[in-house]
């Protein structure tokens, strides 16, 4: 029997259904370097705001992520994806969240970053 503290365990995600390439591929996922990383006590769940260079066509965007499980320290410098074309989401304290920052989500819902190689450079496309 499956822990009710644990909604997204694998065994109780329904596959979702199907919505084709093209809606895939409408995505814009690209790689970026964490540049700034700020505590977000604003937020009702604990979050960071994150700034990341997403090289020289896109620049430099900020989020708002709940990845608190990492040191802000050791999220300086590290490769991450995002999905930059989902649209700005402003939040209730006026900060504008400019990407989706991506990663896995653990049986708790803890976020667990995608990891890119040190080689991939900002901007660099994920297909």
């Amino acid at each position: 029997m499956i822990d009710s503290s644990q909604p997204y365990h694998p065994e109780k995600l329904e596959r979702k259904g199907y919505v084709g390439a093209d809606a895939y591929f409408e995505l814009d996922l690209r790689s970026g370097v964490i540049l700034k990383v700020e505590e977000f006590p604003e937020m009702r769940k604990p979050s960071y705001k994150i700034e990341v260079d997403f090289g020289p066509v896109i620049g430099k965007l900020w989020s708002s992520a709940q990845i608190t499980n990492y040191a802000c320290g050791d999220l300086i410098g590290r490769i991450v994806v995002g999905a930059l074309n989902l649209g700005d989401k402003t939040l209730p304290t006026g900060f504008v969240s400019q990407f989706l920052v991506l990663g896995a989500l653990d049986p708790d819902g803890t976020v667990r970053l995608l990891e890119l190689p040190e080689e991939v450079m900002p901007g660099s496309m994920v297909a």
